[in-house]
């Protein structure tokens, strides 16, 4: 079942984009960095708030990538009250 997890933290939208393209620079080549797409959000209804959206193959991929070092260092630099939720995609409907 795929997987996603939404993390959000007040802070920059740019800023947390140009630490997810370092982060995917450094991931590149790296099979046990199992994280397939991120989608960085600004939050239009609260300025500052930033929401970024990590999507997998499953939980256990999820599970995986977390233990990875790179993704270890990432989650230290985490602005301080950063919230995780994890979420099984029990679908998708594509309109249009």
């Amino acid at each position: 079942m795929r997987f996603i997890q939404i993390i959000e933290s007040e802070g920059d939208a740019a800023t947390e984009l140009a630490g997810v393209q370092g982060y995917a620079e450094q991931a590149a080549g790296d099979e046990t960095v199992t994280v397939e797409r991120v989608t960085v959000c600004s939050d239009r209804n609260r300025p500052g708030t930033v929401v970024t959206i990590a999507e997998f193959a499953s939980w256990e991929a999820a599970k995986q990538n977390d233990e990875h070092e790179i993704t270890q260092e990432g989650a230290e630099a985490a602005p301080g009250g950063t919230t995780y939720r994890d979420l099984d995609v029990l679908g998708v409907v594509e309109l249009g």
